[in-house]
């Protein structure tokens, strides 16, 4: 299994990273399905107003994750099936491929874009109650 850290990864820019492109600001060929949540404010007092959430994200071939922030909150994904491309803070892109889990820091800024066959992702949250 390969093991992806955005915020490290952001630390080691390297002059093999591919320029941006244009970030998507909407979904596009994206579906949710599985959803689960657990209020962890029961489990660990701290948590109080926080769940994990879990769920399956299908991305089509040539569909994308909108780029979006977890200002608030960590996250996390594994690449079930599929090949994509994560660009993190309009910069850099990595290649991620079926096995990478991705951990994503609270500081991450990121979209996502599927280069490959219909792709799923494993999407392990942290989340406000609310969201």
């Amino acid at each position: 299994m390969k093991l992806f850290i955005p915020t490290l990864a952001a630390a080691l820019v390297s002059a093999t990273v591919t320029l941006a492109e244009q970030a998507p600001t909407e979904h596009q060929g994206v579906s949710v399905s599985g959803r689960g949540a657990l209020e962890l404010g029961a489990q660990i007092p701290e948590m109080e107003g926080f769940q994990v959430r879990i769920r399956q994200v299908t991305v089509e071939p040539g569909g994308v994750v909108a780029v979006h922030g977890h200002e608030h909150r960590p996250g996390a994904f594994f690449v079930v099936s599929g090949d994509g491309v994560m660009e993190i803070r309009g910069k850099e892109k990595h290649h991620i491929a079926p096995g990478t889990a991705v951990l994503e820091s609270k500081e991450v800024h990121h979209w996502v874009k599927n280069e490959g066959d219909q792709a799923h992702l494993f999407v392990f949250d942290i989340v406000p109650v609310e969201d």
